[in-house]
């Protein structure tokens, strides 16, 4: 229990930073002066460093073990704290952002990697989803508690003390959890990946772009515009949907690796898929009365995503699922990336913002349903 909870607290502090800026653009434009541009790559910086970092990292969980590999990275992402709370240009709060997705986005990998090692196949799923789900409370966490934080100790103060607890963690993962798991001589550097192993790879990373992409993309960003343009809703109206939305991720995250390990892997991530083809189908059809039920499953749908990464280690298994994980995620962040950026630029494009959504969400239900078709030969790899 401890292993897991010592994870899952690096984990939340992960989610937490990450989301950080949604609530503090205001004051560092304000005080830092930042553009609209500048704030935008900013923030962004920490995903692109969080993707880049995710298969170097991976590797290195195989070689040498989730202990040292996340305590020291856990150690650089709180110096990238540091140097947010004393950063006064685009450049120095860009580089702190920087650190902070290399260091702290290794938690993820390093759970996972460790999960694999000490539990066995048939857990896997269900404490990689509940790792997730507790994890995605860091973004509730970055939400109103941190607005009231700033207000009562200013930004800078919030990054000295996320600092301190960043590396508190890092020291208590380094002391409290174990180097191997009983019985086992070290970590061992696993063979590498043969050519069944890497198309195996390839369309799992195909289909967590084209499940988690459209999943984050319009959590973290395009589902308030959508309320805003299309339907007019308030800030209100559209913040009781987003957190309807945010529920339903969370519990997609948590429940459906407990349905994958009773029901079979394979037979859930198929369920789950399909399930979200649907919901942006129904989405995409602009019916009003339905949203409220529609945002709560395309979260709950979306929320199965993770299951790519126990997909991952079930076919590849425990000595290769660092870098296994590590470029399926990577295959996840940079569909986030990509469909941020296209829906935007199909938004920008029209004076119909119905009509953009409408495509645009017709385009990502068609991406799930291509990345599931990806995945289908899998099939007898994943469930035997």
């Amino acid at each position: 229990m401890s292993l897991f909870l010592t994870f899952s607290a690096g984990y939340f502090l992960s989610y937490f930073l990450r989301s950080a800026n949604a609530v503090l653009a205001p004051v560092l434009q304000a005080e830092v002066g930042l553009t609209p541009a500048d704030l935008g790559f900013m923030t962004g910086a920490l995903f692109g460093a969080y993707a880049a970092a995710q298969f170097p990292v991976g590797l290195a969980l195989d070689r040498w073990g989730p202990r040292w590999v996340a305590g020291g990275l856990m150690a650089l992402g709180a110096l990238g704290c540091i140097l947010f709370a004393t950063g006064t240009t685009i450049v120095s709060l860009t580089l702190a952002r920087v650190l902070i997705g290399v260091g702290l986005g290794s938690v993820l990998l390093a759970g996972l990697k460790a999960f694999a090692l000490w539990w066995p196949p048939a857990r896997f799923a269900t404490v990689a989803g509940i790792f997730f789900a507790t994890g995605s409370l860091g973004a509730l966490a970055a939400a109103t508690p941190l607005a009231l934080l700033e207000a009562a100790l200013g930004w800078r103060a919030v990054f000295w003390v996320s600092s301190a607890v960043v590396m508190a963690a890092a020291v208590l993962l380094v002391a409290r959890i174990p180097s191997t798991p009983p019985g086992a001589t070290g970590a061992v550097d696993a063979p590498p990946l043969d050519r069944a192993a890497h198309r195996d790879v390839v369309r799992l990373m195909l289909l967590q772009a084209s499940f988690c992409g459209p999943t984050l993309a319009f959590q973290t960003l395009w589902a308030g515009p959508l309320l805003f343009d299309v339907y007019g809703y308030d800030a209100v109206r559209a913040g009781n949907l987003l957190l309807l939305m945010s529920l339903g991720v969370t519990a997609g995250y948590g429940l459906s690796g407990i349905l994958s390990d009773r029901f079979g892997l394979f037979r859930v991530t198929t369920i789950g898929a399909l399930s979200f083809v649907v919901t942006q189908a129904v989405l995409a059809a602009h019916v009003e009365a339905l949203l409220p039920l529609a945002f709560a499953l395309f979260g709950f749908a979306g929320g199965h995503c993770v299951l790519a990464l126990p997909n991952a280690r079930r076919v590849l298994g425990a000595a290769r699922s660092g870098r296994a994980t590590g470029a399926v995620n990577a295959g996840g962040i940079g569909g986030v990336f990509v469909l941020q950026w296209a829906i935007g630029a199909l938004v920008g494009a029209t004076d119909d913002s119905a009509t953009a959504y409408r495509i645009a969400l017709s385009v990502t239900a068609t991406l799930t349903l291509l990345g599931w078709l990806a995945y289908l030969p899998m099939r007898s790899r994943v469930t035997r």
